[in-house]
């Protein structure tokens, strides 16, 4: 059973599908007695860091998402939910779950001299271990800089700048864009997810995508 853990964020019916659709049982939860029987969790998330943390807190499932993933349970985080992993973010000086050491930076501002498109939106490589590539979907305005880079699994790179944008470490799954709307790459990511081809030690990119 797969736990997508609901506080309010708008693509967790989207990720729902989509976890369906790679034949995952999933259901929603929205509390910390509810979350206690997810064989593995989603954290999803769209929106600011903020409002998510407080959203988060609120529904009593702040501190739970954080023991669960720090006792083992498999935990997935999607683009605003992988950067509420990290120890806290430039957006609203929002604190982190601390599962991964790092803190979620504001893009720079100008590029090539001029003013920078902020939100990223749309569809971008991924680029993987042995010179693979996948192309995903994003939407963000913040990335992801994790303080080991150990744990980077992918890249991407927008006008220049290259950001990491999966994160991998143990049991933890972090993704900057978005699998539920990133076609075949995105459904092979999910179905691997709910197999527990992520669970554990590091199980190379090649091998599930």
């Amino acid at each position: 059973m797969i736990g997508v853990v609901d506080f309010g964020s708008g693509n967790t019916r989207s990720v729902l599908r989509a976890l369906a659709a790679v034949g995952a049982e999933a259901v929603l939860m929205r509390g910390p007695h509810e979350l206690k029987r997810a064989e593995r969790l989603v954290l999803p998330g769209v929106g600011a860091a903020g409002s998510a943390v407080r959203a988060l807190q609120a529904a009593g499932v702040w501190d739970e998402v954080a023991a669960l993933a720090l006792d083992g349970t498999p935990l997935l985080g999607i683009c605003l939910g992988a950067q509420l992993m990290l120890e806290g973010s430039d957006e609203d000086d929002a604190p982190g779950l601390a599962l991964l050491a790092g803190r979620c930076r504001a893009f720079p501002a100008e590029v090539d001299g001029g003013p920078r498109i902020v939100p990223h939106v749309g569809w971008n490589a991924v680029e993987l271990a042995r010179g693979r590539r996948a192309d995903a979907y994003f939407v963000h305005g913040y990335w992801l800089e994790p303080t080991d880079p150990a744990v980077v699994a992918g890249t991407t790179e927008v006008d220049g700048f290259r950001f990491p944008s999966l994160l991998r470490s143990g049991s933890l799954t972090a993704t900057q864009f978005h699998p539920e709307k990133s076609g075949g790459f995105g459904r092979a990511l999910l179905g691997a997810f709910a197999a527990g081809m992520l669970d554990g030690a590091r199980t190379p990119v090649t091998t599930w995508t």
